[in-house]
């Protein structure tokens, strides 16, 4: 049930519609703890059965951890369960296939077979959210909760379930303790934000991929070095749309419902390094890897620290996908933020403004998208065939679409706007007469589901 079929908006309708004539936490909660695992279901039924494994092991393991006399004990099986999980579905396969290449190379038979595993939407994050309450238990920073429902609730809470934000239980938890409605200007904010991530995907991110993205690397040995660069910056762009449009529409709904989630982009591609890049890109993913991997190793205070940011962003990258170009993605992105801290602690990087602050952003923005393409590709000699093809197809006649390069530009736009000036324009919007503005919402948000295709599914489910 994805987010720009016209079956979510109608679930999400219904809900709502429940929910005006509930007065109830205890029953609300309940409503949205079913409807959660409905969404869930709709994906495959089976995946069902494993998000409550997931939920009942950490719920318990939570208790134990605060209450038992060996709590590291607890917390070491609630980390051997939900990362063994997550990496029997994820990267079992990618284990095997390796350690049949080193027989193959060692000139042994190999009769390793492939697994057909299919991996739930959405594993990723879930599995993050049930740890971060494990480990605040751990760290005394929040106490367990007494209801098994409520933890299965933020769990599998279904607008942020597949694809994100990353909500940790010390932020979402305090949000079910009691009866929660949406007044008008959340109402009329979280409408806003579904509009906006509809546009985002539906009318930019798939627009992209379908006029300059996919062509580029579907054909990239035909392709011009031009097309070939317009494709990686195009990608990033993709990217970043269809991820921040699912986050909006997360958004959105979480507040019509009287929830709160949080924001997971700050225009990353206004970055002056890439250090701040991470600190504006998936806010929520880079700042649990900060949090419980690179703290937890000892950040700058323990160890080695360059060390320790190696680990944690090559963690980054295989947290999004199995497969060596993801270990290399989060490689390059470690040594690059490791430079940086090297040359800030020698007093060679400092805050730039002006024209110097517009050519570090547009160094780190080039950086950003040459990096992209071990993240599009499916596998280093793809990636590495991509780039070489750049070098090698300088000849090679340069060709566009007016409608790939129309969307590209307006993405280009759209992210460079301040966002008080979006807000305004939102502003004005909603500020129209109710017999005008109700129409027009209708038939925009009806048109945007209409005009989305099924084969677009958002880029990060599949992490």
């Amino acid at each position: 049930m994805s987010f720009t079929s016209l079956h979510f908006y109608v679930f999400l309708l219904a809900i709502l519609a429940l929910l005006s004539v509930i007065d109830s936490n205890r029953q609300k909660k309940a409503i949205l703890l079913l409807a959660s695992y409905w969404f869930y279901m709709s994906w495959d039924w089976r995946f069902g059965g494993l998000l409550l494994l997931m939920t009942v092991v950490n719920f318990y393991c939570g208790r134990q951890i605060r209450f038992s006399a060996q709590p590291k004990l607890w917390l070491s099986l609630s980390l051997v369960f939900s990362l063994g999980v997550l990496g029997l579905f994820k990267y079992f396969n990618f284990f095997l296939d390796n350690l049949s290449s080193i027989a193959a190379l060692l000139g042994m038979a190999s009769h390793i077979n492939i697994l057909q595993i299919l991996l739930p939407v959405g594993i990723s994050f879930y599995t993050f959210q049930a740890l971060s309450y494990t480990i605040d238990i751990y760290r005394r920073e929040l106490e367990p909760v007494n209801a098994l429902a409520d933890f299965a609730l933020f769990v599998s809470f279904f607008p942020q379930l597949v694809a994100g934000p990353i909500v940790r239980a010390s932020y979402f938890l305090p949000q079910l303790t009691q009866m929660q409605r949406a007044t008008a200007v959340e109402q009329r904010d979280g409408v806003l934000l579904i509009i906006r991530g509809l546009i985002k995907k539906v009318l930019l991110a798939d627009v992209l991929a379908l006029h300059l993205v996919d062509p580029a690397f579907a054909n990239y040995q035909q392709q011009s070095s031009w097309l070939l660069i317009l494709g990686l910056i195009g990608y990033s762009f993709q990217v970043y749309l269809d991820f921040s449009a699912y986050t909006d529409i997360a958004r959105g709904c979480a507040r019509l419902l009287g929830y709160q989630l949080p924001v997971n982009f700050n225009r990353p591609y206004l970055a002056d390094t890439i250090s701040n890049f991470w600190q504006r890109w998936h806010i929520s993913m880079s700042s649990f890897f900060r949090d419980y991997l690179y703290y937890g190793l000892g950040g700058s205070k323990k160890g080695n620290v360059y060390v320790n940011l190696l680990i944690t962003f090559v963690a980054i990258g295989v947290w999004h996908g199995a497969g060596w170009n993801f270990v290399l993605y989060g490689l390059c992105h470690g040594l690059l933020v490791a430079l940086e801290r090297w040359l800030r602690e020698k007093g060679w990087l400092v805050q730039q403004t002006g024209w110097r602050w517009a050519l570090a952003v547009g160094r780190t923005f080039m950086l950003v998208c040459l990096l992209r393409v071990m993240f599009r590709a499916e596998d280093l000699q793809q990636a590495g065939g991509y780039l070489l093809a750049i070098w090698q197809n300088t000849a090679v006649p340069f060709q566009l679409t007016a409608v790939g390069a129309t969307a590209l530009l307006l993405a280009v736009l759209l992210h460079g706007i301040a966002p008080r000036y979006l807000e305004q324009w939102q502003l004005r919007l909603y500020n129209w007469p109710l017999l005008v503005k109700a129409p027009a919402l209708l038939v925009l948000l009806y048109g945007l589901i209409v005009f989305a295709s099924a084969e677009a599914p958002f880029i990060y489910f599949q992490f």
